[in-house]
């Protein structure tokens, strides 16, 4: 079972070693976004943006249109690329058709190592109790520890997959005393519901949705163990080199909808169950657990991503430690922060 963890967690690795040697043929000039030169400075230019169909402040500023009234002001424009996780968002910033987005923190560990030229700009979420272990209900599993000889499914190389780890660990049991089931989201939450697996490692809006209109019950999460999976936005390299002013305007766009969000609550759910086919009291549940933020990489984010790399590692998903520090870069946050408190 553990040679399967590895060799998934290894093939995920892969993919993105894969994809960086195949954009690193792709040259930055060929981006919508290139720096327009002297004699073109009033060229417009085309930002483009990843999205997923989520609860997220991202989400909600393009339902409102904000991103676009924002970037009017620097004669540049949205287009908008979906996405679908880590490794094809990486792509899209190796091939110059992404400029912006937001990620989870296992893709940018594995981005790093494959040398994708991105910077950390800003963290997204800061939530403890976005990834749990669940258990169906009326299950006679109480705690962590009665899981020995279960099946627990999880998706490997995800924050669920990390934390699912460090429980069983904290709870006195070994990697081998558990059955490990891996299956997507979909997959698992078939088995879970159909009684196939015993339990489930999991994140939002998953999560929220099998215990809100399942009955599942939330045997054990982050804050069980002190552990945050943070969301953190990133930015390809040259884009914010060539654009500072956009990448500052787009974070002040998210932390202006975040505050917009926490004032007019039941305003953004509505907006995102529209969107998103969620029901209410799911949506409510997704922002409670994940704990959105505008925030810089500070030192417990970085220390947190170390201890993450140093977990790749020990399941020889990598083969050498990287330092997180070395892709934040928090000058954008920092001006964005001062210009909305300054009402810029």
């Amino acid at each position: 079972m553990k040679k399967s963890r590895v060799s998934t967690l290894v093939l995920f690795l892969s993919l993105i070693l894969i994809l960086a040697a195949c954009g690193s043929k792709t040259s930055d000039t060929k981006s919508n976004s290139a720096a327009p030169s002297s004699s073109q400075q009033q060229k417009e230019v085309v930002v483009n943006i990843g999205v997923q169909h989520a609860v997220a402040p991202l989400v909600l500023a393009q339902q409102k249109k904000w991103f676009e009234e924002e970037f009017a002001k620097y004669n540049a424009k949205v287009n908008w690329l979906e996405v679908q996780g880590g490794p094809p968002q990486f792509d899209a910033i190796l091939t110059n058709r992404l400029d912006l987005a937001v990620t989870g923190n296992t893709p940018v560990i594995t981005a790093q190592i494959a040398d994708i030229p991105f910077k950390e700009i800003a963290v997204g979420s800061t939530g403890s109790k976005n990834n749990a272990l669940l258990v169906p209900k009326g299950s006679a599993i109480k705690g962590v520890e009665q899981l020995k000889g279960k099946k627990i499914a999880v998706a490997k190389a995800t924050s669920g997959y990390d934390m699912l780890f460090r429980l069983i660990d904290k709870a006195g049991l070994k990697a081998t005393d558990v059955q490990i089931i891996q299956l997507s989201a979909d997959e698992a939450k078939a088995a879970f519901i159909g009684g196939s697996v015993d339990a489930w490692s999991i994140g939002e809006p998953y999560l929220s949705t099998t215990v809100v209109n399942d009955g599942a019950t939330v045997l054990a999460d982050g804050s069980n163990i002190n552990y945050i999976s943070p969301a953190f936005h990133i930015a390809r390299t040259k884009f914010a080199e060539e654009h500072p002013e956009l990448v500052t305007a787009y974070l002040k766009v998210l932390e202006k909808t975040l505050i917009w969000q926490n004032q007019n609550l039941d305003e953004a759910v509505k907006i995102y169950s529209e969107g998103t086919k969620l029901n209410a009291d799911v949506v409510k549940s997704v922002i409670k657990n994940v704990s959105f933020a505008t925030l810089p990489v500070s030192d417990p984010f970085v220390k947190g991503q170390q201890e993450l790399a140093q977990f790749l590692l020990n399941e020889k998903a990598i083969n050498k430690l990287v330092d997180p520090s070395k892709v934040v870069d928090n000058t954008f946050i920092n001006k964005a922060l001062e210009d909305i408190k300054n009402n810029k």
